[in-house]
């Protein structure tokens, strides 16, 4: 009688510790997702070089939505380019505006500006359009810290 309580009591220990095992491992999970959605990165990146296409100047582009509207949007642009010149363009596709656009003559070594976009809207599609002339070679790389954003391979209708 007595070595099944003790047996008893030893149970409901090891119940109790395994449960408060599984509570921490539970509560640890749900702080690592929170924090890897708030440092989530997308990247759109285009690389060409002198091969990409035979039309001067040639064209490039990279299609990207956001999940749900925000009000600002913060994205790093790196560009590099070894050519005569090159316009990186981020617009609305849907209205046809632009949004930010820079422009680079002769050479670019690897410039990196911060911009941020207002009131995206989750139901627009948006652009990331290279253009250059007589290049070598040219690297675009928009990165946004957010998980928001989300890359497309086709546009919508």
């Amino acid at each position: 009688m007595l070595s099944t309580k003790k047996f008893a009591i030893f149970l409901v220990g090891i119940i109790s510790a395994v449960s408060l095992i599984a509570c921490q491992k539970a509560n640890a999970n749900q702080s690592n997702t929170s924090d890897t959605e708030e440092t989530q990165k997308t990247v759109l990146e285009m690389e060409m070089n002198e091969n990409y296409s035979n039309s001067d100047p040639f064209e490039n582009g990279r299609l990207f939505c956001v999940s749900e509207d925000t009000e600002t949007l913060d994205a790093e642009v790196y560009f590099q380019m070894d050519g005569e010149s090159g316009i990186v363009e981020i617009k609305d596709r849907n209205a046809d505006e632009v949004l930010w656009s820079n422009t680079w003559v002769e050479n670019a070594s690897g410039d990196t500006v911060t911009v941020t976009f207002n009131h995206l809207q989750k139901e627009k599609e948006y652009d990331v359009r290279f253009t250059g002339t007589k290049i070598k070679h040219a690297v675009v790389k928009v990165t946004f810290e957010s998980g928001l954003v989300q890359e497309k391979s086709r546009p919508s209708k």
